[in-house]
């Protein structure tokens, strides 16, 4: 999961409403992401209570975790009350925001680069191409992004081509299967030390 924290964490201080292209958006943020921790000695200590602040700050809003848990949950967001579906949302962003907080302090030596872009089912939804190099060998991270009336948000991060969404839709499947959704939701609260 460090590579889709690294993945995600790229995609922080998105502007709203940007007219950018999205792939130019991905390069530019990609480069003030890594400089930002290569300039300030602070984000390269992953304890530091700095790198809460910029995550919360600069890479929640810029995630529609709402969609990214929808789609994570599958036909199962159904079997869910509103009141179940917006913990599990506060939950899993929760999850997902720790893990962007633990991998922040690994980007000092790791670029992005930018290698293309592709209309998913139309123009306001895009995966933008992306390999991380800094590594033996370059890791393919494609973004798929959506245009709403908030900007540009992310909505699922593939690394390799194992997508965020589909990895953990596998992981709810089962868990809802075997345990409810009350089930996920415990498993979520654990997993978030509550």
């Amino acid at each position: 999961m460090a590579f889709f924290a690294f993945a995600f964490l790229v995609m922080a201080p998105l502007a709203r409403a940007e007219t950018v292209q999205p792939d130019d958006l991905v390069r530019r943020l990609a480069s003030e992401v890594t400089n930002a921790v290569r300039n300030d000695p602070e984000l390269q200590n992953p304890n530091s209570p700095k790198i809460a602040d910029i995550v919360g700050r600069l890479i929640v809003p810029r995630f529609d975790f709402l969609r990214i848990t929808q789609f994570a949950m599958g036909r199962n967001w159904a079997k869910a009350t509103p009141q179940e579906q917006k913990e599990i949302v506060e939950q899993f962003s929760r999850l997902l925001t720790r893990t962007y907080s633990n991998a922040i302090a690994s980007l000092k030596e790791l670029d992005i680069e930018v290698k293309g872009t592709k209309a998913n089912s139309n123009a306001n939804d895009v995966t933008v191409k992306t390999q991380m190099i800094g590594r033996p060998q370059p890791v393919a991270i494609d973004y798929s992004l959506i245009n709403s009336a908030a900007g540009w948000k992310v909505y699922d991060v593939t690394v390799e081509g194992i997508s965020l969404i589909a990895a953990y839709r596998d992981e709810f499947g089962s868990l809802v299967s075997s345990s409810g959704v009350s089930g996920l939701i415990d498993v979520l609260k654990k997993k978030n030390g509550e």
